[in-house]
């Protein structure tokens, strides 16, 4: 919800362009929120049960999670969405890298399928296109 309304407002304060931010991803978001309500969902859950649980089993480490995001907002945008995520907080981008610190096992590892960065790299693609040459391949994620 706050993506969206802050995409309106900066749209009508006429702040950033279709350069700075492509319409398109502004429909792709409709994919884009329900798919990061369920997995904020989940994460909650999953915390839940760590706080809850009598042994308070935390190991909070430092990980590096590969950002094969295109542009700097698509890497914005794939930081953001870590660090939404309950138990995981993204502290620094660079190059290609997003440092991150989970605070237990089974949050640094719950994304080793790629989803989440998959997700965001289809929420780019529409931007990369007018850079880069798009693979059809790659379409809608699952």
């Amino acid at each position: 919800c706050a993506v969206l309304f802050t995409s309106f407002i900066v749209g009508r304060l006429g702040i950033l362009d279709s350069e700075g931010m492509p319409y398109e991803i502004n429909l792709r978001l409709l994919r884009y929120i329900p798919w990061l309500i369920w997995e904020v969902l989940i994460a909650n859950i999953q915390m839940a049960k760590l706080i809850l649980s009598p042994k308070l089993n935390t190991r909070p480490h430092l990980i590096r999670v590969p950002a094969p995001q295109r542009t700097s907002l698509g890497k914005v945008i794939y930081a953001n969405t870590i660090t939404i995520t309950p138990g995981t907080i993204a502290l620094d981008i660079q190059d290609d890298v997003i440092l991150v610190h989970a605070l237990s096992d089974e949050m640094a590892s719950k994304d080793d399928a790629g989803a989440t960065s998959t997700i965001v790299s289809w929420l780019e693609a529409r931007v990369v296109e007018d850079v880069v040459p798009h693979d059809d391949s790659k379409d809608i994620p699952a």
